[in-house]
């Protein structure tokens, strides 16, 4: 496993993330009730795992590019690198605004909306990084200099914890319905149904 493929299994894992705050988007504006406590937890993972040490892991391969001297226009790191800090500004974003509700300072549907962005924000970055430049980095970047960004990946996990691992314990404790929400219980949605 390869830097990048290291990077594509944290996108999955990343993924799962996204499809629960989507669900429980559409499950508060169906009428659901869902816990500010949901968004605060993925904001905290946004925060801590995809900018703390997804995106510093991809950084490390936007410095082997630049290190090298590769032909990789300076505007597909600059867009990446700017979608980056727009994602660790929105998941600030977030925290603050759920801390807002909590205090009944806002409404739900702002934090639904922050949310919302940042899923779309995300899919959107994933797909050109996987379609486009991950394809020229393996491309670009020789098999040793692949290894040693590799070996530098293994220092950012280790001070933050496995992506992965943090995923799958979002994704457990927060078990919404599926989109869309069929499951009805006197009348109303589930809260926490099943898959």
């Amino acid at each position: 496993m390869d830097a990048i493929d290291i990077l594509m299994k944290e996108h999955r894992s990343i993924a799962r993330v996204m499809d629960v705050l989507e669900r429980a988007v559409a499950h508060g504006r169906a009428g659901g009730v869902v816990s500010p406590v949901l968004f605060e937890r993925a904001a905290y993972f946004l925060l801590t795992f995809v900018d703390g040490s997804h995106d510093a892991k991809e950084d490390e391969v936007f410095q082997a590019i630049t290190s090298r001297g590769l032909p990789l226009g300076a505007g597909v790191l600059a867009a990446l690198s700017g979608q980056h800090a727009l994602g660790r500004e929105m998941a600030g974003e977030l925290r603050e605004v759920v801390r807002a509700v909590v205090r009944g300072e806002q409404e739900p549907e702002e934090m639904y909306a922050l949310a919302e962005r940042y899923v779309r924000l995300h899919r959107g970055h994933t797909e050109v990084e996987e379609g486009r430049f991950f394809p020229m980095v393996r491309r670009l970047l020789p098999v040793d200099e692949m290894e040693r960004v590799r070996a530098r990946f293994a220092r950012i996990e280790a001070a933050h914890g496995s992506l992965a691992d943090a995923a799958d314990a979002l994704e457990l404790a927060f078990c919404l319905p599926a989109l869309p929400v069929r499951r009805v219980w006197g009348g109303r949605p589930q809260p926490w149904g099943g898959r």
